[in-house]
């Protein structure tokens, strides 16, 4: 009979957790098992692997082979390397310290990831709040305000130009051609008044004494 360490799920659906049983490898995967030897919750942080880890390895020495998924798991805490060193002849008291030191290898690196994943959350939380201040925050009026101030400093430079030439400065619009007035011309002569010649005035004087006649 070929006997192979394996999983047997349990568990309501989405919250599954395992067994780790010794079964005849011709036995359904969650029918009947020769023994338990722990079992494996995967949604603990990290995983829990509960194991009767002399047990496995008295199985193992025996000739059971355990699935992919249980060597990954027994590779994990240290009962593989520690089988493989038992059978160099060494004792299980003095290689306890593989397993322990396994353990504390997933203890500490599920620590540090734990520590990165609540970082990101923090810097995720900041850039949130800077952000709803940011949007919150009152629209700065400065420059419409300064505005209406140029615009009295304009008017007065214009009033006392004003002032001193007796009309208002006006600046040409930017493009605009400047048009110099012209210099003042003097006055033309006014033309003389055409005058009657003398002969021409006398014979009108004779026309006019022959009419009496």
């Amino acid at each position: 009979m070929a006997v192979r360490i394996r999983l047997q799920r349990k568990g309501a659906r989405h919250m599954a957790f395992f067994r780790i049983v010794v079964a005849d490898s011709r036995a359904p995967r969650d029918g009947r098992f020769i023994e338990q030897l722990g079992y494996y919750d995967p949604l603990k942080d990290p995983a829990d692997i509960n194991l009767k880890s002399e047990k496995a390895i008295d199985w193992l020495s025996k000739g059971a082979q355990p699935s992919e998924t249980v060597r990954a798991l027994f590779s994990r805490i240290g009962i593989m390397e520690t089988w493989h060193e038992m059978k160099k002849g060494r004792s299980y008291d003095e290689l306890a310290h593989i397993e322990e030191e396994a353990r504390k290898k997933i203890e500490a690196r599920a620590a540090m990831e734990r520590r990165k994943k609540e970082e990101k959350k923090g810097k995720k939380q900041a850039e949130a709040e800077k952000e709803a201040k940011e949007a919150a925050a009152p629209v700065d009026d400065a420059p419409a305000a300064e505005a209406p101030a140029e615009a009295d400093a304009v008017a007065e430079v214009e009033a006392e130009a004003s002032d001193e030439s007796g009309e208002a400065a006006v600046e040409p619009a930017e493009g605009d051609a400047v048009v110099e007035a012209p210099a003042d011309e003097p006055a033309a002569d006014p033309e003389p008044a055409e005058e009657t010649p003398a002969d021409e005035q006398g014979s009108a004087e004779g026309d006019e004494t022959k009419t009496d006649a």
